[in-house]
């Protein structure tokens, strides 16, 4: 059986990967737009390995593509399925189009939480287009999939000065499955900010623009007399609660503190202020910490 191993990005050394798994398993090696390993040993001894991402075994190699065949090697046993498409070089068909064959042509049910992916690659050959597919169950896809928590937090950032303060609060209410609200003018640096920080899919990530503010409203100063215990007394996981934080130059404008319910401050630390995205971290561990 054939595999394409699809590698992290921190550095790592090919010849020392190949090392470490032959300590598992017996397996030969070579390279086609990516590193192809081949064996008839149970691949999930080496699944996780640090160093890979996914593991994605072959269905058919490379293939001339005409659309006769194309569908012929898509005759699978599947229970659910879910599509993914890469194209290695330009090839003139659109991702969409062949989506919507494959779907037709499976005998399996469409699904966002599949058993398998198929996975279809697509590469030019002396200007001809071929194609390999990969049957790959959904843990070798993702390895981790973690269930997000439901929780009805929204978080409020206030004035950001660059695009850096955004990308973090970003990322971080992506990672705890947080709703965000960005006051500002400046709505460039938010989409900015947006396009820079890669791997969210926007389409399911709940980003508001200058909302209303609802809920219990919470901000964090150094100076509060309320410190993180208080904090743990008043959280309430059925009552919408509203996190606002300032920009890293000035903090929280006047305004908006005199809008707060409760102010806390946050670590035994009485001169240094924590940053707004590291303070949405240290909360959100207070948060986990009681739920």
């Amino acid at each position: 059986m054939k595999y394409l191993l699809v590698l992290n990005k921190f550095p790592i050394s090919i010849e020392k990967l190949k090392e470490k798994i032959k300590d598992k398993i017996n397996a030969n090696f070579y390279e086609d737009n990516g590193l192809i390993l081949e064996t008839n040993e149970n691949i999930e001894k080496i699944l996780y390995f640090e160093e890979i991402e996914k593991v994605l075994p072959l269905h058919k190699d490379w293939q001339k593509f005409d659309f006769k065949t194309f569908k012929d090697n898509l005759n699978l046993n599947l229970k659910t399925h879910l599509v993914k498409i890469k194209f290695i070089d330009k090839i003139p068909i659109s991702s969409k189009s062949l989506i919507k064959k494959i779907n037709s042509s499976l005998n399996s049910k469409y699904s966002e939480n599949p058993e398998n992916i198929v996975y279809v690659e697509f590469i030019k050959k002396k200007n001809i287009p071929y194609y390999r597919i990969f049957i790959v169950p959904s843990n070798y896809w993702e390895k981790f999939k973690m269930e997000k928590k439901e929780l009805n937090i929204e978080v409020v950032l206030e004035n950001p000065q660059d695009k850096e303060e955004i990308k973090d609060f970003l990322r971080l209410c992506y990672i705890f499955n947080l709703s965000l609200n960005i006051l500002t003018k400046n709505n460039a640096l938010v989409e900015k900010a947006k396009q820079e920080a890669k791997g969210i899919p926007y389409e399911k990530f709940n980003l508001k623009i200058n909302s209303k503010l609802e809920g219990l409203k919470v901000g964090f100063s150094i100076n509060s007399k309320l410190d993180e215990d208080n904090f743990k007394e008043i959280y309430n996981k059925n009552k919408k609660l509203t996190l606002i934080f300032g920009n890293e130059m000035f903090g929280l404008s006047q305004e908006l503190r005199n809008k707060l319910d409760y102010s806390f401050r946050l670590t035994k630390e009485t001169k240094k202020p924590l940053r707004g995205s590291h303070a949405l971290s240290y909360v959100m561990g207070l948060i986990n910490s009681i739920i």
